[in-house]
C-alpha cells in the first residue's frame, strides 16, 4: 500500500469519527441550554452529516475503498464527551463542538487534494458538495457565540437599550438649559458673564 492509500484511509477513518461527533453535538448540547438558537444551527450540521454520510459511503464502495474503523479513536471521543464535557460550563462545551466542526472542514480539505492526487472524481465531487453547504452550516454555529455572550449580560443585569428607546421622564432635564447655553456661546450679546460696558461717544 502506496503512502498516499495509507493517508486517504486514515483521513476517511477521522471524517467518519468527525460526521459522527457532529450528529451528536446537538444532542449532548441540548441537555445543557435547552432547545435555543445555538442548539437549532448544530442541528443544522447534524441534518447535513447525516445525508451526506450515506452518499460518502456510497462513493467509497463505488471505488473500492474498503477502511477499517478504528476503535480507540472513537472510545477516547466517547470518554471525553462522557467525563470532561460534564465537568465543564456550556459555553466552553459549545466551543468545543465549534472546533470540532472546524476540524472536521480542515480534514475534508486534505482529503479532497489526495483523492485529486489519486484521481478519485467521485469522492472530489463529495468533497466539493460537502465544503459547500458545510461553511455555511459552520459559520452560522459560530454567529451564535453572541447568545452566549448576551445571556452572561443578562445574567449580570445588563439589559442592551436600543437607539430609538424613548427617553425616560426626568432625563432630559437640564437638556434645554444646556442647549441654550450653547447656542449663545457665539453671540456677544447673550454670553453669561460680568455687565458689558457702554459704547463710548
Amino acid at each position: 500500500m502506496t503512502e498516499s492509500r495509507r493517508l486517504l484511509e486514515k483521513l476517511i477513518r477521522e471524517i467518519t469519527r468527525a460526521e459522527t461527533q457532529a450528529i451528536d453535538h446537538p444532542v449532548r448540547e441540548a441537555k445543557r441550554i435547552g432547545e435555543t438558537a445555538p442548539i437549532v444551527s448544530l442541528r443544522e450540521v447534524a441534518t447535513h452529516a447525516a445525508a451526506m454520510r450515506t452518499r460518502f459511503q456510497d462513493v467509497l464502495h463505488a471505488h473500492e475503498i474498503s477502511v477499517h474503523r478504528g476503535t480507540l479513536g472513537a472510545t477516547l471521543a466517547t470518554l471525553r464527551h462522557l467525563v470532561v464535557d460534564r465537568v465543564i460550563d456550556a459555553e466552553r462545551s459549545f466551543r468545543t463542538a465549534l472546533l470540532d466542526l472546524r476540524h472536521g472542514i480542515d480534514v475534508v480539505k486534505l482529503l479532497r487534494e489526495v483523492a485529486r492526487r489519486e484521481e478519485l472524481f467521485g469522492v472530489i465531487r463529495w468533497c466539493d458538495d460537502w465544503l459547500g453547504a458545510r461553511r455555511t452550516l459552520v459559520a452560522r454555529v459560530e454567529a451564535q457565540l453572541a447568545w452566549f455572550a448576551e445571556q452572561h449580560a443578562l445574567s449580570l443585569g445588563h439589559v442592551p437599550v436600543s437607539a430609538d428607546a424613548p427617553i425616560a421622564d426626568g432625563d432630559d432635564e437640564g437638556v434645554e438649559d444646556d442647549f441654550e447655553v450653547l447656542s449663545s456661546a457665539g453671540d456677544p450679546d447673550k454670553r453669561p458673564g460680568p455687565t458689558r460696558f457702554r459704547d463710548r461717544p
